[in-house]
């Protein structure tokens, strides 16, 4: 038993197939699609895409070659290492007298005459500057265990500040290093 009535969605769906056919032509398509770019924003370049855009600009070329530049003076002048002095001639050997007099005890020590006696107030004065020279030229040929060891020295010694100094002046110079557990076992040994 069939219906001889048509419902509503076969009436659509023999009105749809009547006018289907028609297609809108390839001018009005290509209008559609013109006014849709022109509505929609153009997308925003990356930050990679601006950086490369802003490079291809004569001043930005100049300051970022500037740039380059300064950085790599600044690696290559941190990486170099210090000149060694250069003597064509031997040091002066040093008297051994003052060092033997400190070390020895004093109730152990003769007197000694006029000329010693004036000879190590001069050798120390000359070797305070000496020794601030010496640092400055020794310090990159000593290794950070020598430089350590420099530093219990001038502790033991009575020379807490200058111990100090040095002791900072390793932490600059190696900020990576573990230098108090370093100090610590060059202490035990």
């Amino acid at each position: 038993m069939t219906d001889a009535r048509q419902t509503s969605e076969e009436q659509l769906l023999k009105h749809y197939r009547e006018q289907h056919t028609g297609e809108p032509s390839e001018q009005l398509d290509a209008l559609i699609l013109a006014a849709a770019r022109r509505a929609t924003p153009a997308p925003k370049p990356r930050l990679w895409q601006r950086w490369l855009q802003a490079c291809q600009k004569p001043r930005w070329q100049v300051a970022f070659a500037s740039l380059v530049g300064v950085a790599l003076m600044l690696s290559l002048v941190q990486r170099a290492p210090e000149p060694q002095p250069q003597f064509d001639f031997a040091p002066a050997a040093k008297p051994a007298a003052p060092m033997a007099r400190k070390q020895a005890p004093e109730a152990l020590s003769a007197p000694a005459p006029m000329a010693e006696m004036a000879a190590p107030m001069h050798s120390e004065a000359f070797s305070a500057d000496e020794a601030k020279t010496s640092k400055r030229a020794a310090a990159p040929a000593n290794g950070l265990d020598a430089q350590l060891r420099e530093v219990l020295r001038l502790r033991e010694s009575g020379q807490p500040k200058a111990a100090d100094t040095l002791f900072n002046n390793l932490h600059k110079r190696y900020p990576n290093a573990d230098l108090d557990a370093r100090l610590e076992k060059i202490q035990k040994n």
